[in-house]
Parts: structure tokens; C-alpha cells; sequence
């Protein structure tokens, strides 16, 4: 992991919380970076004017995810100097918050390859449709994209937008059959799209259904993509 710096600090109800940037070029650095504290913990490497007991928000990227994850936690312990082991580095221990769990351990099944385009483990089914999403609650970015695939619980799209892992999602589309569907859902893995301008992003999604109504409606969508699989691969396209 590139060395790191705490770079300002905000928060609120009275207390302040540092931020800092946290790079890893490698998957395999972050999972050697996780640390056996209840409920989680991380090292980040680096040099920061930090004590122990001081809240965090480290904003960390990976190779093929700059935009990466943020995790909020509480320095546990400093390392000042590396020492005389080989490969060990000044930086702080940080337990994370409950609030940023969720996130930690579906990066870290990513990392792990348990998640996202390396491990989805479910039978999943080539699709094409149009839909409309909305993604965040605070700040919703409202944009049309297409579908990719889709599952029993979920569903990849291609969008020009790119959203953080975790963040909520309404979609909205047109089936031919069923007619509109509606579900909501959030954010599991994201490859690709912006910075740069005009560009998509792959995006996975897993579902929520609020009712039986959404849910067999998908499920009647995933059993026809299905059946159409088994044909096309059993007598071709022609």
C-alpha cells in the first residue's frame, strides 16, 4: 500500500474525524492489511499526525476500482517506525465502525474473489433490456442504462455513471410480457466508467423485493431468459 497521510478533518455532534487516502496497488495488500479486532480492523500504512482514540474515515482505492470504499473507524494503536522485520511499516491500526462493515466485507470478497465479475456464484443469464436507475438517497443520480445479465437476486447493468459500492439503487423497466417492474436494491461491485467523460461503467446490483408481487415478477423475467438459454445453446441462433 502507497503511504498515507490524514488530509483534514470533518464530522459532527462534536467530534472530529480524520480523513485519509489509502492506496493499494495490489488486492492481495488489502487482505494482508485486515487485522483480527472485533468487529473489523485495518492497518494503513503511512505517517499520520494521529493518536490513539482519534476517529477516521479512510477513503481507500484499488487497482481497478479508483473510486474505491470508505470505512470510518477509531485508531486502535501507532506504529511510529518499521523496525528491523522486514516488511514492516510505520502506520495505525484502525478498528472500523459497524456502520462500515457491510461495505469492508463485500470488498473484501471482491479481494478474495468470492465477488462481483470473479465470483458470482449464481447461474446468471445473458439479457438485454433498457432500464432507468436511480442511485444515493441524499444526492440520487437519475440515468438510464442497460442491462447486462441478470439472476434469481440480481441483475448487471451498464450505465454512464459510476456509483460507490453500497450505494442504493432504484431500477425501473420495461418488460414485454409483464409490462413495468420496479425494484430497489444496492450497489455490490463496480468496474470501470467515469473519471472520463462519456465512458459506463459496469455495475452489479442485488435485489430487494418489498412484496411477493416484484419477486415473482423477477423470477417469471429470470425463468424465460433461462429457458431461452437452453435453446439457444441446444439447437444454435439460426
Amino acid at each position: 500500500m502507497s503511504g498515507g497521510r490524514s488530509s483534514g478533518k470533518g464530522g459532527s455532534a462534536g467530534r472530529t474525524a480524520h480523513r485519509i487516502e489509502a492506496r493499494f496497488a495490489r488486492w492481495d495488500e488489502f487482505l494482508d492489511a485486515r487485522l483480527d479486532v472485533n468487529p473489523a480492523g485495518l492497518f494503513l500504512a503511512g505517517s499520520f499526525d494521529l493518536d490513539v482514540g482519534d476517529d477516521v474515515v479512510a477513503h481507500c482505492s484499488f487497482p481497478d476500482d479508483a473510486d474505491g470504499a470508505r470505512f470510518a473507524g477509531r485508531v486502535l494503536w501507532r506504529r511510529l517506525r518499521g523496525g528491523s522485520q522486514p516488511g514492516l511499516l510505520p502506520g495505525i491500526g484502525v478498528v472500523l465502525r459497524t456502520s462500515s462493515i457491510t461495505a469492508f466485507r463485500r470488498v473484501v470478497e471482491h479481494a478474495e474473489g468470492t465477488a462481483g465479475l470473479a465470483g458470482r456464484k449464481q447461474e446468471r443469464f445473458t439479457q438485454t433490456m433498457s432500464i432507468q436507475c436511480v442511485f444515493g438517497r441524499r444526492n440520487p443520480v437519475d440515468v438510464a442504462g442497460e442491462v447486462i445479465d441478470i439472476s434469481v437476486s440480481g441483475v448487471a447493468i451498464r450505465v454512464a455513471h459510476r456509483p460507490s459500492v453500497d450505494d442504493p439503487v432504484f431500477l425501473t423497466f420495461d418488460d414485454r410480457l409483464l409490462g413495468t417492474i420496479e425494484a430497489a436494491g444496492f450497489v455490490t461491485w463496480v468496474r470501470g466508467g467515469p473519471p472520463a467523460t462519456g465512458t459506463t461503467a459496469s455495475v452489479g446490483v442485488e435485489l430487494r423485493f418489498t412484496d411477493d408481487v416484484d419477486r415473482n415478477a423477477w423470477e417469471r423475467i429470470v425463468g424465460r431468459a433461462k429457458a431461452e438459454a437452453r435453446i439457444s445453446a441446444k439447437y444454435g441462433d439460426g
